[in-house]
């Protein structure tokens, strides 16, 4: 098998050739990560279909051959040969390097030099992949999904995802230790061990401008620097995803086949979208938990909708009925009416809130992400999952209603109320 010509992978990026330099690798990284999917089922085709340990990896002429013809992308170590691959096609610089997101060498990057008279490298980390191309040098950076610190550290560099959303993985490191070819072939043959992550669920990631779309366990993600809207997908899948990421839908009902992932129809309970915002304090979890488990401190988070009547106080929670604020000496509006039952296992607080005929499903919840607090604000969204993935907007229009809770929470903390 040959490796496709250059011009056409660089066709399919929507891009052209141009002198190697800083403009170009950011307009590579931006599109690769953008086109070429972060994806498990071509690593699970790849190890059902090649008995031979040495040839399972995916070097980049199976690589580019897979992504023109049937969509495929890959895990890091396929992306980063890939990446490497064009780089190098290109004129550019480039070395291998290995490091660290959950064990030591199950990640893998490219540290770039920037060509055409640039002396600067360049984090090109496209396995995981980072949200930008980040200068390999101490600071702070700004990007479309937040804010980026690069640190150095005892082996290379260090990452710190600072910003959007926290779970998952939040730092990764970048060894500095040269890599040859063939230790990098030999720890990537090492990531085909029965039962790993990449082998046992079908996975998905691209990240289009400020937006990472996800897809894992029969829910699609969609993540920003704050939020992720989370939507069920009903079975079969393959043809909607293929629509999403662009791999071929044979291949993907394969490899859903292969790993045993189950199809069957969502429960009602766990069918309904959701939209979760975060914001991270400087305060314990349980004094942030506290500021709202109680009756006057709920009251507190409505004091900006209108007044609060006395709570009705129940065995598993209390009622609170919501006046809207007064108009010139009259009352505008039917009031809302909010039963709250607090889980303090959880830390959290469900909230069913009516007003009139509506009904708003909602929680308030603390929770620790790397050693740091964050409030949460979790709601279930009545729209169809459909119009969900076509009207940005509405869901730029939820995470903001979102976001204004958790403010006036980190208000309440704030003042010691």
């Amino acid at each position: 098998m040959s490796v496709p010509e250059t011009d056409d992978i660089l066709a399919a990026l929507d891009l052209s050739r141009a002198e190697p330099g800083r403009g170009l690798l950011e307009a590579l990284f931006t599109r690769f990560v953008a086109r070429v999917p972060f994806e498990t089922v071509s690593k699970i085709l790849r190890h059902a279909d090649v008995g031979n340990p040495r040839e399972k990896p995916r070097v980049p002429q199976v690589f580019w051959s897979d992504f023109l013809e049937w969509g495929a992308g890959g895990t890091c170590y396929a992306r980063v040969a890939a990446f490497r691959h064009l780089l190098l096609e290109l004129g550019f610089d480039c070395r291998l390097a290995v490091g660290k997101i959950e064990a030591d060498f199950d990640h893998a990057a490219l540290l770039v030099s920037g060509g055409g008279g640039e002396g600067a490298e360049w984090i090109a980390d496209v396995g995981f992949p980072l949200p930008a191309l980040l200068p390999a040098a101490p600071g702070e950076f700004e990007t479309g999904l937040g804010a980026v610190r690069v640190a150095r550290g005892p082996r290379g560099w260090v990452v710190d995802l600072l910003e959007g959303v926290p779970i998952g993985a939040r730092r990764i490191e970048i060894f500095d230790a040269p890599v040859p070819d063939e230790e990098y072939r030999e720890r990537w043959r090492a990531t085909f061990r029965e039962g790993s992550k990449f082998l046992s669920r079908v996975s998905m990631r691209v990240q289009r401008e400020a937006r990472v779309t996800s897809y894992v366990e029969g829910e699609l993600r969609i993540d920003d620097a704050h939020t992720r809207l989370a939507i069920p997908l009903p079975a079969p899948r393959a043809a909607r995803l293929e629509q999403i990421f662009g791999v071929d839908a044979e291949k993907i009902a394969r490899a859903v086949a292969l790993v045993g992932e189950k199809e069957e129809e969502p429960s009602t309970a766990s069918s309904v979208p959701t939209i979760t915002a975060w914001i991270d304090v400087e305060a314990p979890p349980q004094l942030a938990w506290e500021a709202v488990a109680s009756p006057k401190g709920h009251a507190a988070l409505l004091s900006g909708v209108g007044e609060a009547s006395a709570p009705q106080v129940s065995a598993d929670g209390w009622r609170l009925t919501v006046s809207p604020p007064a108009r010139m000496g009259e009352i505008s509006g039917a009031p809302v009416i909010e039963e709250a039952r607090p889980h303090p296992e959880k830390r959290e607080l469900q909230i069913l809130r009516r007003a009139g005929d509506s009904v708003f499903e909602s929680v308030w919840r603390v929770e620790l992400h790397g050693g740091r607090t964050h409030l949460a604000r979790t709601a279930r969204v009545s729209a169809s999952p459909e119009e969900l993935l076509r009207n940005d907007a509405l869901r730029g229009r939820l995470a903001a209603a979102l976001a204004v809770d958790l403010v006036a929470w980190s208000r309440i903390l704030g003042s010691g109320l």
